[in-house]
Protein backbone atom coordinates (compact mmCIF):
# COMPACT_ATOMS: atom_id res chain seq x y z
CA UNK A 1 0.00 0.00 0.00
CA UNK A 2 1.14 3.52 -0.68
CA UNK A 3 1.04 6.50 1.59
CA UNK A 4 -0.93 9.59 0.61
CA UNK A 5 2.22 11.41 -0.54
CA UNK A 6 3.82 8.47 -2.33
CA UNK A 7 3.47 8.32 -6.09
CA UNK A 8 1.45 5.41 -7.40
CA UNK A 9 3.46 3.04 -9.57
CA UNK A 10 2.14 2.53 -13.09
CA UNK A 11 3.47 0.23 -15.83
CA UNK A 12 2.52 0.82 -19.46
CA UNK A 13 3.13 -2.07 -21.87
CA UNK A 14 3.25 -1.78 -25.66
CA UNK A 15 4.91 -3.93 -28.36
CA UNK A 16 6.64 -1.03 -30.16
CA UNK A 17 6.64 2.75 -30.41
CA UNK A 18 6.73 3.04 -34.18
CA UNK A 19 3.99 4.78 -36.16
CA UNK A 20 0.50 3.71 -35.10
CA UNK A 21 -2.57 4.78 -33.17
CA UNK A 22 -2.21 2.66 -30.03
CA UNK A 23 1.52 3.40 -29.92
CA UNK A 24 0.82 7.13 -30.04
CA UNK A 25 -1.74 6.85 -27.25
CA UNK A 26 0.65 4.83 -25.09
CA UNK A 27 3.46 7.37 -25.53
CA UNK A 28 1.09 10.25 -24.81
CA UNK A 29 -0.20 8.49 -21.68
CA UNK A 30 3.34 8.07 -20.40
CA UNK A 31 4.10 11.76 -20.91
CA UNK A 32 0.85 12.90 -19.32
CA UNK A 33 1.22 10.73 -16.22
CA UNK A 34 4.95 11.00 -15.56
CA UNK A 35 4.73 14.05 -13.28
CA UNK A 36 2.13 12.74 -10.85
CA UNK A 37 2.93 9.02 -11.08
CA UNK A 38 5.95 6.73 -11.08
CA UNK A 39 5.65 5.57 -14.70
CA UNK A 40 7.56 2.67 -16.25
CA UNK A 41 7.11 2.10 -19.98
CA UNK A 42 7.85 -1.46 -21.15
CA UNK A 43 8.43 -1.97 -24.87
CA UNK A 44 9.09 -5.33 -26.51
CA UNK A 45 11.39 -3.65 -29.02
CA UNK A 46 12.36 0.00 -29.58
CA UNK A 47 13.35 -0.43 -33.24
CA UNK A 48 11.82 2.31 -35.37
CA UNK A 49 10.65 4.28 -32.33
CA UNK A 50 9.34 7.71 -33.34
CA UNK A 51 7.33 8.86 -30.32
CA UNK A 52 8.78 11.11 -27.63
CA UNK A 53 9.00 9.36 -24.26
CA UNK A 54 11.74 11.52 -22.78
CA UNK A 55 11.66 11.74 -19.01
CA UNK A 56 9.93 8.35 -18.74
CA UNK A 57 11.61 5.16 -17.49
CA UNK A 58 11.77 3.26 -20.79
CA UNK A 59 12.48 -0.48 -20.53
CA UNK A 60 13.36 -2.23 -23.78
CA UNK A 61 12.90 -6.00 -23.46
CA UNK A 62 14.70 -6.48 -26.81
CA UNK A 63 12.22 -9.23 -27.60
CA UNK A 64 10.81 -8.07 -30.91
CA UNK A 65 8.75 -10.08 -33.38
CA UNK A 66 10.20 -13.30 -34.78
CA UNK A 67 9.04 -15.20 -37.89
CA UNK A 68 8.49 -18.82 -36.84
CA UNK A 69 5.50 -20.13 -34.89
CA UNK A 70 7.78 -21.80 -32.35
CA UNK A 71 9.75 -18.57 -32.01
CA UNK A 72 6.55 -16.64 -31.32
CA UNK A 73 5.57 -19.04 -28.54
CA UNK A 74 9.00 -18.81 -26.96
CA UNK A 75 8.85 -15.03 -27.24
CA UNK A 76 5.58 -14.91 -25.32
CA UNK A 77 7.05 -16.93 -22.45
CA UNK A 78 10.19 -14.79 -22.39
CA UNK A 79 8.19 -11.56 -22.39
CA UNK A 80 5.87 -12.83 -19.65
CA UNK A 81 8.79 -13.90 -17.49
CA UNK A 82 10.60 -10.57 -17.90
CA UNK A 83 7.50 -8.47 -17.28
CA UNK A 84 6.47 -10.51 -14.22
CA UNK A 85 9.91 -9.96 -12.68
CA UNK A 86 9.73 -6.24 -13.47
CA UNK A 87 6.30 -5.91 -11.90
CA UNK A 88 7.56 -7.57 -8.75
CA UNK A 89 10.84 -5.62 -8.58
CA UNK A 90 9.13 -2.26 -9.20
CA UNK A 91 6.13 -3.11 -6.99
CA UNK A 92 3.76 -2.07 -9.79
CA UNK A 93 0.20 -1.25 -8.78
CA UNK A 94 -1.49 -0.79 -12.18
CA UNK A 95 -0.34 -2.40 -15.44
CA UNK A 96 -1.98 -0.92 -18.53
CA UNK A 97 -1.30 -2.68 -21.84
CA UNK A 98 -2.09 -1.48 -25.35
CA UNK A 99 -3.25 -3.99 -27.97
CA UNK A 100 -3.74 -7.74 -27.79
CA UNK A 101 -0.07 -8.70 -28.10
CA UNK A 102 0.69 -6.66 -25.00
CA UNK A 103 -2.57 -7.64 -23.30
CA UNK A 104 -1.64 -11.34 -23.36
CA UNK A 105 1.69 -10.60 -21.71
CA UNK A 106 0.04 -8.31 -19.18
CA UNK A 107 -2.59 -10.78 -17.93
CA UNK A 108 -0.16 -13.72 -17.92
CA UNK A 109 2.43 -11.78 -15.91
CA UNK A 110 -0.03 -10.63 -13.26
CA UNK A 111 1.21 -10.47 -9.70
CA UNK A 112 -0.18 -8.09 -7.10
CA UNK A 113 -0.87 -5.47 -9.77
CA UNK A 114 -4.25 -4.48 -11.19
CA UNK A 115 -4.21 -5.33 -14.89
CA UNK A 116 -5.87 -3.12 -17.52
CA UNK A 117 -6.15 -4.58 -21.01
CA UNK A 118 -6.56 -1.91 -23.67
CA UNK A 119 -8.56 -2.55 -26.85
CA UNK A 120 -8.21 0.26 -29.38
CA UNK A 121 -9.65 -1.28 -32.53
CA UNK A 122 -12.21 -3.82 -33.72
CA UNK A 123 -9.49 -5.98 -35.23
CA UNK A 124 -8.74 -7.29 -31.74
CA UNK A 125 -12.27 -8.71 -31.50
CA UNK A 126 -11.80 -10.96 -34.53
CA UNK A 127 -9.99 -13.65 -32.51
CA UNK A 128 -12.77 -14.66 -30.11
CA UNK A 129 -10.67 -17.27 -28.34
CA UNK A 130 -7.97 -14.74 -27.57
CA UNK A 131 -10.52 -12.14 -26.46
CA UNK A 132 -12.13 -14.65 -24.10
CA UNK A 133 -8.73 -15.50 -22.63
CA UNK A 134 -7.84 -11.83 -22.03
CA UNK A 135 -11.21 -10.65 -20.75
CA UNK A 136 -11.46 -13.54 -18.30
CA UNK A 137 -8.13 -12.62 -16.71
CA UNK A 138 -7.89 -8.83 -16.96
CA UNK A 139 -9.06 -6.84 -13.95
CA UNK A 140 -10.37 -4.11 -16.25
CA UNK A 141 -10.98 -3.89 -19.98
CA UNK A 142 -10.30 -0.41 -21.36
CA UNK A 143 -11.90 0.52 -24.70
CA UNK A 144 -11.56 3.67 -26.79
CA UNK A 145 -15.31 4.06 -27.45
CA UNK A 146 -18.49 3.40 -25.48
CA UNK A 147 -19.92 1.26 -28.28
CA UNK A 148 -16.84 -0.97 -28.20
CA UNK A 149 -17.00 -1.21 -24.41
CA UNK A 150 -20.65 -2.31 -24.58
CA UNK A 151 -19.96 -4.84 -27.36
CA UNK A 152 -17.11 -6.44 -25.41
CA UNK A 153 -19.07 -6.54 -22.15
CA UNK A 154 -22.00 -8.21 -23.93
CA UNK A 155 -19.89 -10.93 -25.56
CA UNK A 156 -17.18 -11.77 -23.03
CA UNK A 157 -16.68 -12.46 -19.28
CA UNK A 158 -15.59 -8.94 -18.35
CA UNK A 159 -14.87 -8.24 -14.67
CA UNK A 160 -14.84 -4.46 -15.02
CA UNK A 161 -14.63 -2.04 -17.94
CA UNK A 162 -14.22 1.61 -18.90
CA UNK A 163 -13.94 3.88 -21.91
CA UNK A 164 -10.92 6.15 -22.33
CA UNK A 165 -11.13 8.32 -25.43
CA UNK A 166 -7.78 8.92 -27.09
CA UNK A 167 -6.08 12.11 -25.85
CA UNK A 168 -5.65 15.00 -28.25
CA UNK A 169 -3.13 17.74 -27.50
CA UNK A 170 -5.16 20.64 -28.87
CA UNK A 171 -2.69 23.38 -27.96
CA UNK A 172 0.18 21.61 -29.70
CA UNK A 173 -1.96 20.90 -32.78
CA UNK A 174 -2.92 24.55 -33.15
CA UNK A 175 0.69 25.67 -32.78
CA UNK A 176 1.82 23.21 -35.45
CA UNK A 177 -1.07 24.24 -37.71
CA UNK A 178 0.42 27.73 -37.93
CA UNK A 179 3.73 26.53 -39.42
CA UNK A 180 4.58 27.02 -43.11
CA UNK A 181 4.15 24.23 -45.65
CA UNK A 182 6.35 22.88 -48.44
CA UNK A 183 6.27 24.89 -51.72
CA UNK A 184 4.87 21.99 -53.78
CA UNK A 185 1.94 21.67 -51.38
CA UNK A 186 1.47 25.44 -51.31
CA UNK A 187 1.20 25.53 -55.10
CA UNK A 188 -1.59 22.92 -55.08
CA UNK A 189 -3.53 24.60 -52.28
CA UNK A 190 -3.24 28.06 -53.86
CA UNK A 191 -5.12 26.88 -56.93
CA UNK A 192 -8.75 28.04 -57.21
CA UNK A 193 -11.35 25.90 -55.53
CA UNK A 194 -12.04 24.43 -52.12
CA UNK A 195 -10.09 21.48 -50.74
CA UNK A 196 -11.43 18.28 -49.22
CA UNK A 197 -8.89 16.48 -47.03
CA UNK A 198 -8.60 13.07 -45.41
CA UNK A 199 -5.81 11.49 -43.40
CA UNK A 200 -4.79 7.86 -42.89
CA UNK A 201 -2.54 5.09 -44.09
CA UNK A 202 -3.05 3.47 -47.49
CA UNK A 203 -5.08 0.56 -46.14
CA UNK A 204 -8.35 -0.83 -47.49
CA UNK A 205 -10.08 -0.18 -44.16
CA UNK A 206 -9.80 3.58 -44.83
CA UNK A 207 -11.99 3.27 -47.94
CA UNK A 208 -10.14 5.91 -49.96
CA UNK A 209 -11.56 4.61 -53.27
CA UNK A 210 -14.98 5.65 -51.97
CA UNK A 211 -13.67 9.14 -51.28
CA UNK A 212 -12.01 9.52 -54.68
CA UNK A 213 -15.19 8.43 -56.44
CA UNK A 214 -17.29 10.75 -54.27
CA UNK A 215 -15.04 13.70 -55.10
CA UNK A 216 -15.34 12.81 -58.80
CA UNK A 217 -19.13 13.07 -58.41
CA UNK A 218 -18.80 16.39 -56.56
CA UNK A 219 -16.71 17.80 -59.42
CA UNK A 220 -19.71 17.50 -61.76
CA UNK A 221 -21.26 20.42 -59.87
CA UNK A 222 -18.12 22.00 -58.35
CA UNK A 223 -15.47 21.57 -61.08
CA UNK A 224 -12.60 23.22 -59.18
CA UNK A 225 -12.88 21.15 -55.97
CA UNK A 226 -9.62 19.44 -54.95
CA UNK A 227 -8.73 16.46 -52.75
CA UNK A 228 -5.70 16.07 -50.46
CA UNK A 229 -4.79 12.68 -48.97
CA UNK A 230 -2.27 12.65 -46.11
CA UNK A 231 -0.73 9.40 -44.95
CA UNK A 232 1.87 6.68 -45.29
CA UNK A 233 1.85 3.76 -47.68
CA UNK A 234 1.52 2.89 -51.34
CA UNK A 235 -1.25 4.95 -52.92
CA UNK A 236 -0.47 3.83 -56.49
CA UNK A 237 -3.79 2.05 -57.02
CA UNK A 238 -5.57 5.22 -55.94
CA UNK A 239 -3.44 7.31 -58.29
CA UNK A 240 -4.46 4.93 -61.07
CA UNK A 241 -8.13 5.25 -60.17
CA UNK A 242 -7.83 9.04 -60.19
CA UNK A 243 -6.18 8.83 -63.61
CA UNK A 244 -8.96 6.67 -65.01
CA UNK A 245 -11.50 9.16 -63.67
CA UNK A 246 -9.54 12.04 -65.21
CA UNK A 247 -8.99 13.85 -61.90
CA UNK A 248 -5.35 12.94 -61.20
CA UNK A 249 -4.29 16.61 -61.34
CA UNK A 250 -6.86 17.51 -58.70
CA UNK A 251 -5.63 15.07 -56.04
CA UNK A 252 -2.54 15.67 -53.90
CA UNK A 253 -0.96 12.61 -52.26
CA UNK A 254 1.34 14.10 -49.62
CA UNK A 255 2.70 10.89 -48.10
CA UNK A 256 3.28 10.69 -44.35
CA UNK A 257 3.93 14.10 -42.80
CA UNK A 258 5.71 14.87 -39.54
CA UNK A 259 3.41 17.88 -39.22
CA UNK A 260 0.12 17.14 -41.00
CA UNK A 261 -1.75 19.81 -39.05
CA UNK A 262 -0.49 22.71 -41.14
CA UNK A 263 -1.95 20.94 -44.19
CA UNK A 264 -5.23 20.17 -42.43
CA UNK A 265 -5.58 23.82 -41.51
CA UNK A 266 -5.37 24.84 -45.17
CA UNK A 267 -8.29 22.63 -46.25
CA UNK A 268 -12.01 23.44 -46.21
CA UNK A 269 -13.74 20.16 -45.31
CA UNK A 270 -12.58 16.92 -43.67
CA UNK A 271 -13.89 13.59 -44.99
CA UNK A 272 -13.79 10.18 -43.30
CA UNK A 273 -14.71 7.14 -45.42
CA UNK A 274 -13.48 4.24 -43.27
CA UNK A 275 -15.14 0.84 -43.18
CA UNK A 276 -14.32 0.68 -39.47
CA UNK A 277 -12.38 2.62 -36.86
CA UNK A 278 -11.30 2.14 -33.27
CA UNK A 279 -11.30 5.80 -32.38
CA UNK A 280 -10.55 8.11 -35.34
CA UNK A 281 -7.85 10.42 -34.00
CA UNK A 282 -7.58 12.21 -37.33
CA UNK A 283 -11.22 13.29 -37.11
CA UNK A 284 -10.60 15.02 -33.76
CA UNK A 285 -7.36 16.55 -35.07
CA UNK A 286 -9.18 17.99 -38.09
CA UNK A 287 -11.89 19.42 -35.85
CA UNK A 288 -9.23 20.95 -33.61
CA UNK A 289 -8.08 23.17 -36.49
CA UNK A 290 -11.67 24.14 -37.29
CA UNK A 291 -12.54 21.82 -40.16
CA UNK A 292 -16.22 20.93 -40.64
CA UNK A 293 -16.57 17.18 -41.12
CA UNK A 294 -18.49 14.66 -43.19
CA UNK A 295 -18.01 11.12 -41.90
CA UNK A 296 -19.42 7.74 -42.72
CA UNK A 297 -21.26 6.37 -39.67
CA UNK A 298 -18.98 3.36 -39.26
CA UNK A 299 -18.12 1.48 -36.10
CA UNK A 300 -16.77 3.02 -33.99
CA UNK A 301 -16.06 6.60 -33.00
CA UNK A 302 -17.60 8.95 -35.57
CA UNK A 303 -21.08 8.95 -34.03
CA UNK A 304 -19.68 9.36 -30.49
CA UNK A 305 -17.56 12.27 -31.67
CA UNK A 306 -20.08 14.06 -33.88
CA UNK A 307 -23.17 13.52 -31.71
CA UNK A 308 -23.71 14.35 -28.04
CA UNK A 309 -25.86 11.23 -27.73
CA UNK A 310 -24.54 8.67 -30.20
CA UNK A 311 -27.64 6.53 -29.69
CA UNK A 312 -29.61 9.12 -31.65
CA UNK A 313 -27.73 8.05 -34.78
CA UNK A 314 -27.66 4.28 -34.46
CA UNK A 315 -29.13 3.63 -37.91
CA UNK A 316 -26.13 3.31 -40.21
CA UNK A 317 -28.17 3.79 -43.38
CA UNK A 318 -29.34 7.35 -42.83
CA UNK A 319 -27.89 10.85 -43.11
CA UNK A 320 -27.70 12.74 -39.82
CA UNK A 321 -27.05 16.43 -39.40
CA UNK A 322 -25.42 15.63 -36.07
CA UNK A 323 -24.47 18.09 -33.34
CA UNK A 324 -20.88 18.55 -34.54
CA UNK A 325 -20.75 17.22 -38.10
CA UNK A 326 -22.55 15.22 -40.78
CA UNK A 327 -22.90 11.42 -40.63
CA UNK A 328 -23.63 9.39 -43.77
CA UNK A 329 -24.57 5.72 -44.42
CA UNK A 330 -21.90 3.03 -44.20
CA UNK A 331 -20.47 1.92 -47.55
CA UNK A 332 -21.71 -1.39 -48.94
CA UNK A 333 -19.94 -3.87 -51.19
CA UNK A 334 -16.39 -5.00 -51.72
CA UNK A 335 -13.44 -2.89 -52.82
CA UNK A 336 -14.12 -1.62 -56.33
CA UNK A 337 -11.49 0.33 -58.25
CA UNK A 338 -13.56 0.45 -61.43
CA UNK A 339 -14.00 4.02 -62.71
CA UNK A 340 -17.41 3.10 -64.17
CA UNK A 341 -19.34 1.97 -61.08
CA UNK A 342 -20.60 4.05 -58.19
CA UNK A 343 -22.61 2.93 -55.17
CA UNK A 344 -25.60 4.77 -53.77
CA UNK A 345 -23.63 5.44 -50.59
CA UNK A 346 -20.86 7.11 -52.59
CA UNK A 347 -23.47 9.32 -54.22
CA UNK A 348 -24.93 10.23 -50.82
CA UNK A 349 -21.47 11.01 -49.45
CA UNK A 350 -20.81 13.20 -52.49
CA UNK A 351 -24.11 15.04 -51.94
CA UNK A 352 -23.17 15.84 -48.34
CA UNK A 353 -19.69 16.98 -49.32
CA UNK A 354 -21.23 19.20 -51.96
CA UNK A 355 -23.72 20.66 -49.49
CA UNK A 356 -21.02 21.50 -46.98
CA UNK A 357 -18.79 23.02 -49.66
CA UNK A 358 -21.55 25.17 -51.21
CA UNK A 359 -23.66 26.13 -48.20
CA UNK A 360 -21.61 28.75 -46.38
CA UNK A 361 -24.00 28.96 -43.44
CA UNK A 362 -23.87 25.21 -42.77
CA UNK A 363 -20.11 25.17 -43.21
CA UNK A 364 -19.59 28.05 -40.77
CA UNK A 365 -21.89 26.40 -38.23
CA UNK A 366 -19.96 23.13 -38.30
CA UNK A 367 -16.61 24.93 -38.23
CA UNK A 368 -17.57 26.47 -34.89
CA UNK A 369 -19.05 23.22 -33.63
CA UNK A 370 -15.90 21.31 -34.58
CA UNK A 371 -13.66 23.54 -32.46
CA UNK A 372 -16.12 23.35 -29.57
CA UNK A 373 -16.31 19.54 -29.69
CA UNK A 374 -12.56 19.00 -30.01
CA UNK A 375 -12.14 20.55 -26.55
CA UNK A 376 -13.99 17.57 -25.05
CA UNK A 377 -11.18 15.28 -26.19
CA UNK A 378 -8.24 17.33 -24.92
CA UNK A 379 -5.49 15.95 -22.72
CA UNK A 380 -7.02 17.47 -19.59
CA UNK A 381 -10.15 15.37 -20.02
CA UNK A 382 -8.09 12.23 -20.68
CA UNK A 383 -5.93 12.70 -17.59
CA UNK A 384 -8.99 13.40 -15.47
CA UNK A 385 -10.65 10.16 -16.59
CA UNK A 386 -7.57 7.95 -16.23
CA UNK A 387 -6.85 9.34 -12.75
CA UNK A 388 -10.41 8.52 -11.75
CA UNK A 389 -9.86 4.89 -12.78
CA UNK A 390 -6.54 4.68 -10.94
CA UNK A 391 -8.20 5.94 -7.75
CA UNK A 392 -10.95 3.33 -8.15
CA UNK A 393 -8.48 0.47 -8.56
CA UNK A 394 -5.68 1.48 -6.20
CA UNK A 395 -6.63 2.33 -2.66
CA UNK A 396 -4.29 4.36 -0.43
Amino acid sequence: MTGNNEKKRIMLIVPMLDQGGLERVCAATAQLLKTEYDVHLVVFNTEGMIYDVSGVDLIDLQLGAVPSKLGKIRNIFRRVSRVHKLKKALDIQVSYSFGQTANLVNVLSKGKDVTWAGIRGYGALEDQREMHFVTKRADRMVSCTKVMEADIAAAYPVKSSATLYNPCNLEEIRELAAETIAPEFEEFLQRPGKTVVSMGRAHDVKGFWHLIKSVFLVKKKIPDVKLMLIGAGDFNEYRELAGKLGIENDILFTGVQKNPFTLLARADVYALTSESEGFPNALIEAMAVGLPCVSVNCKTGPAEILQDDYQKSTCQNEVYDADYGILTPIFQGKKDLSPDSFTSEESIFADELERLLMDGETRTFYQKQAVKRAADFGVESYVREIEKLIKEDVRD
